[in-house]
């Protein structure tokens, strides 16, 4: 699990270089609290996750955007062909990778996927959860079953946050 989260200097180092990522020759800095957040998030996720670019474009290469899960709202089983860094700003999520016990991490607290590693996530607590996620390369999401078999998004999110209470994208 250590190889799963990192603490202290890392995150530090992580939301500094979100704040200061640069779009060509141009510097970005975009204000968490002006976020537009959109629903769905991309294409497959649950309806309980909204997503607000911040640098690059996911559909196509690396990208960074600030996410949003309502409290509750779960992720089920899934992997990604990009790495994922995750920086959690607001709420309590509970993330499990295949294979290891759930960690539930905190505002500041940083988290790091290697691609194609299966893992899910959920908002733990009454609040809702605010993270940044950066990626090195296009965002997809291949959702599994208990056996680690690819299954279609319908079948993934079928009996899954079907008590979330869902709030407005732009809240």
């Amino acid at each position: 699990m250590r190889r799963f989260l990192a603490f202290g200097g890392v995150a530090v180092c992580a939301a500094l270089s979100l704040l200061a990522q640069t779009s060509g020759d141009k510097p970005v800095v975009k204000r968490g609290d002006a976020a537009q957040f959109a629903a769905p998030a991309t294409p497959g996720a649950p309806d309980c996750v909204y997503s607000s670019p911040a640098h690059g474009d996911p559909s196509t290469g690396p990208s960074t955007f600030l996410r949003k899960l309502d409290a509750g709202c779960t992720v089920p089983w899934h992997w990604h062909t990009a790495n994922e860094n995750l920086v959690l700003v607001s709420g309590l999520l509970q993330l499990t990778a295949k294979g290891e016990k759930p960690v539930v991490i905190k505002s500041g607290d940083y988290a790091f996927m290697p691609a194609k590693h299966i893992h899910q996530g959920k908002c733990a607590g009454s609040k809702p959860c605010t993270f940044y996620v950066s990626l090195d390369a296009a965002f997809d999401i291949h959702y599994v079953d208990a056996s680690g078999q690819e299954i279609p998004p319908a079948k993934a999110l079928a009996n899954v946050n079907k008590n979330v209470k869902k709030t407005p994208p732009s809240q």
